[in-house]
């Protein structure tokens, strides 16, 4: 199962128990999915939902709100088998006012109800309600978060609303009505504020699996990098050690460096560490790659002169 339907699927499952935080996640749901349409009987507020869960949890928030009096009916919509469509007769004006769609006056509403988000409950709900309705979360190849808004006014409102609740949120300049998250901190943090506790466990075990993964492939890339080095420089040192051999001969070096060259060819894999060891009396690191840099000067010395 994709992740996005994970976090959906938990979240369907979550119902707010004050009524406050059912009206604010109702009206974050309506604000991105929602529309009126004139019907044989009135008008209707038609509310979508893609799957049969979140068509369950649209439901039941449209139910605690309205109570056992509401008229509302379920259906799917046409030319799709996982999309419904919420139809709820308004026989309550004041319905689409309270959810922050209209105003008293029946025209459409351009900024949020403050009302709306009076408790951090109810801005929390709210958030979940926006991301049920239009909202989309990934794991795969990088960690984003997104909500689609209907206008831009709705997408900077989203983002004083996330900036307002600790997580720094921005939107598309090209596609202004998208509201984006790219940190898997913040991704994280919007999970919580929502309350997919489970998902939340999941994004952090691959967080950490990729981290670990990251340090163990930073690790190997370094050794393997290091022994490269060190095999193409013994490789040089021994082809120097070699020339010089062959010009002067290892008998006339100075004991020092004859001491040195012979190990270098014996043990040519061998580390500057291992090679000091081996030495009598052992000497240090340095003190060897001082030796066989005057053994490759020598080399390149004979070299010039031909």
């Amino acid at each position: 199962m994709p992740f996005e339907a994970k976090v959906k699927a938990e979240l369907a499952g979550l119902l707010p128990e004050s009524s406050c935080c059912c009206w604010s996640e109702l009206a974050g749901w309506a604000r991105v999915s929602s529309q009126v349409v004139e019907g044989r009987q009135g008008k209707y507020l038609i509310l979508k939902a893609q799957g049969a869960n979140l068509a369950r949890k649209a439901y039941r928030l449209l139910r605690a709100v309205l109570g056992e009096t509401g008229e509302i009916s379920v259906d799917r919509a046409k030319g799709s088998l996982n999309s419904y469509r919420l139809k709820v007769r308004l026989t309550d004006p004041a319905l689409l006012m309270k959810l922050g769609l209209k105003d008293r006056w029946g025209k459409k509403v351009t900024g949020l109800r403050k009302s709306l988000l009076r408790r951090e409950c109810c801005r929390r709900a709210y958030l979940r309600g926006l991301f049920l309705g239009g909202g989309w979360v990934g794991v795969e190849g990088g960690y984003q978060l997104e909500l689609e808004l209907p206008t831009e006014e709705a997408a900077q409102e989203t983002v004083a609303l996330l900036e307002r609740l600790g997580v720094k949120a921005r939107w598309h300049s090209r596609r202004p009505k998208v509201v984006y998250l790219r940190q898997g901190g913040a991704v994280a943090e919007c999970l919580r504020l929502m309350g997919a506790s489970a998902s939340l466990l999941e994004l952090e075990n691959t967080r950490i699996l990729r981290e670990v993964r990251g340090q163990v492939n930073r690790l190997v890339n370094c050794e393997t990098a290091n022994l490269a080095r060190t095999v193409e420089a013994a490789l040089s040192r021994r082809k120097e050690i070699e020339q010089l051999i062959a010009r002067v001969g290892l008998e006339n070096l100075p004991a020092s460096l004859r001491e040195v060259a012979e190990l270098r060819l014996r043990y040519p894999e061998a580390t500057l560490k291992e090679l000091g060891e081996l030495l009598h009396p052992p000497v240090s690191k340095s003190c060897v790659n001082h030796r066989l840099r005057r053994l490759a000067t020598l080399a390149r010395e004979l070299k010039k002169e031909g």
